[in-house]
């Protein structure tokens, strides 16, 4: 397995066919042209992982939010490669790349209690678990991931973790995050989309307090959920 940075157009194509596109919902998935024009402007990352002939089996892919604050925005793992190690060697050059740039890399799954597992898609409790091992915490909102584009659907019931804070955006002797960090990610994410959405104003509200608490994932549960 052989793990490196994607930026020829060709080569983004085919990780977004082959992996990407068979790994996430349509509802979760930004076009094919978000990412390739993305990583030729410098705004978007990718890794991918390779097998003996080229093929691409797993692949991270990271964009900048803010100056300070940067999302994976997908992680994934065809099912024959799960399991294998190259999810977690993927997630390790993005927090450690991301550590040198970045005061906060986040992350959106899905709450388990509200969405079911396919074998197309993974299993969020198992995916929970995998973040778990690495250090990930869930930040304290009531998140929905927005639309990918203007009008389109909010997915609910989902969980923000953070897969690396600095040591200076934390607070309360390292219980939460500090809330600027967290809002401007969050405006950033929301975009231009109207507050119409009773989620989305929810969301919004509860990312601009002083602070936004950091809880360990496995209380996951008492995050508070979307509507």
């Amino acid at each position: 397995m052989r793990i490196a940075e994607v930026a020829e157009r060709g080569a983004l194509e085919r990780v977004y066919d082959e992996v990407l596109l068979p790994s996430f919902p349509a509802a979760e998935l930004m076009p094919p042209s978000w990412l390739t024009d993305g990583v030729v402007a410098g705004e978007v990352e990718a890794l991918a992982g390779f097998d003996d002939r080229g093929a691409p089996l797993a692949a991270a892919v990271t964009e900048r939010l803010t100056g300070d604050a940067e999302l994976l925005t997908y992680l994934a793992a065809l099912p024959a490669s799960r399991g294998s190690g190259v999810g977690s060697a993927l997630l390790r050059q993005v927090r450690d790349r991301a550590a040198g740039r970045a005061a906060l890399l986040l992350a959106e799954v899905e709450r388990p209690d509200r969405h079911d597992g396919s074998p197309e898609h993974g299993d969020p409790t198992a995916r929970l678990r995998f973040y778990e091992r690495a250090g990930a915490r869930v930040l304290d909102l009531p998140y929905v991931q927005p639309p990918i584009e203007r009008g389109g659907v909010v997915v609910r019931g989902m969980l923000l973790l953070a897969l690396h804070v600095s040591e200076d955006a934390l607070r309360e002797a390292g219980s939460a995050v500090d809330g600027s960090l967290v809002e401007r990610a969050v405006a950033a994410m929301l975009g231009d989309q109207a507050d119409d959405d009773g989620d989305l104003a929810a969301l919004r509200a509860a990312s601009s307090r002083p602070v936004v608490g950091l809880r360990p994932l496995a209380e996951w549960r008492a995050v508070p959920a979307s509507s």
